[in-house]
């Protein structure tokens, strides 16, 4: 078999696969080459697809090779499939498979204990959708069970390796800066809100409010200089004889 012919079947199986194809994989199945002559072979169909702008392109992902369609194109992929989407991760099992993917292996009451709630059906939610797996026992008491993630959640984050994950001091630097960003948002829509309600309906100032004398003989009457200045109806009821 010349590297022409290797190479074409290659493409064929990844062209056929809906996972990727480890250098092994590749191995065993199109026979004895060497893991390194694979390896070139793929990266010279990454090559072609590139130069020929292709819509489609050869990645390396969750320890393996598979061809994925470019993003221009994705909003017409989405249409065919529309309705056949897998259900996304929810918040709660993201926040646990994040706690998974930078502490495995870990317990499930470790897990507990840095969420602050139970995680029963989330992480039975993840192991369901194959993004953790068992790993093992820990030695503590009653042997529980350990978590580690799996070739699927590489696939799934578009990672080549664990190694690939943000550092968590890169996390912290994020989630500051989209927390400065957000507060700029606020800041700016409320600026425009300002103006708009400025243009529509003219400046408002806040008048401070004007209650009651405390001296006064009721809510909301004048004070007491009233009296002084005019006769009540007691003074005209009781003149001089």
């Amino acid at each position: 078999m010349d590297r022409a012919e290797a190479k074409r079947i290659i493409e064929a199986l990844l062209f056929a696969t809906d996972a990727p194809l480890s250098v092994q994989k590749l191995r065993a199945i199109v026979g004895h080459i060497d893991g390194k002559i694979l390896r070139q072979l793929a990266a010279e169909l990454q090559q072609e697809y590139e130069r020929d702008g292709h819509s489609f392109a050869l990645v390396e992902v969750g320890g393996g090779f598979q061809i994925y369609t470019r993003p221009d194109y994705a909003k017409w992929v989405q249409e065919l499939f529309r309705g056949k989407r897998a259900a996304k991760l929810t918040a709660a099992a993201l926040e646990s498979l994040a706690i998974v993917a930078y502490k495995q292996p870990i317990i499930k009451a470790d897990i507990e204990v840095i969420r602050g709630v139970n995680v029963e059906g989330v992480v039975a939610t993840l192991l369901e959708r194959n993004l953790v797996q068992v790993v093992g026992r820990d030695a503590r008491p009653g042997r529980p069970l350990l978590y580690g993630t799996t070739p699927e959640f590489l696939r799934y984050f578009g990672l080549t390796s664990l190694s690939d994950l943000p550092k968590i001091e890169e996390l912290e630097e994020y989630l500051k800066a989209k927390e400065a960003e957000r507060e700029r948002m606020d800041a700016e829509i409320d600026q425009e809100l300002k103006q708009y309600q400025a243009q529509h309906y003219g400046s408002q100032e806040e008048v401070p409010f004007v209650g009651a004398d405390p001296g006064a003989d009721g809510p909301g009457e004048p004070d007491g200089n009233w009296d002084a200045d005019q006769s009540g109806p007691a003074d005209s009821a009781t003149g001089d004889a």
